[in-house]
């Protein structure tokens, strides 16, 4: 289940910046082509925690540690304050004038 969350995560980043980027008219193939390579190889650092692992019930890898678990937990938290800027980014009215500057968004008084 941790896995399926975790790319729950991802995909609501994803959908975000792809309603971000048209909400504010900077669309672009290319940089979404790239969001999505991000994305991948965010999926094969969790392939990768999975394979390690499981290698440590066979191997001696000088890791004990839940690996997996723990890139996953990084993920979503990645994940949830990029969707949260994107999120800001499509309405800054949703954000707190304190945190305007962390995300670099700027409230504009024309757009409702």
């Amino acid at each position: 289940m941790t896995y399926l969350i975790t790319c729950a995560f991802i995909a609501l980043d994803f959908v975000t910046g792809l309603i971000q980027a048209v909400a504010t008219g900077t669309f672009s193939s290319s940089i979404m082509r790239q969001g999505l390579f991000h994305k991948l190889a965010l999926l094969m650092c969790i392939a990768l925690g999975i394979l390690i692992d499981y290698a440590q019930g066979f191997v001696d890898l000088g890791v004990t540690v839940p690996v997996a678990g723990a890139i996953c937990g990084y993920i979503c938290v990645m994940e949830t304050g990029s969707s949260i800027e994107n999120i800001c980014k499509i309405n800054p009215d949703l954000m707190p004038d304190k945190l305007t500057g962390i995300f670099g968004v700027t409230k504009d008084d024309d757009n409702g």
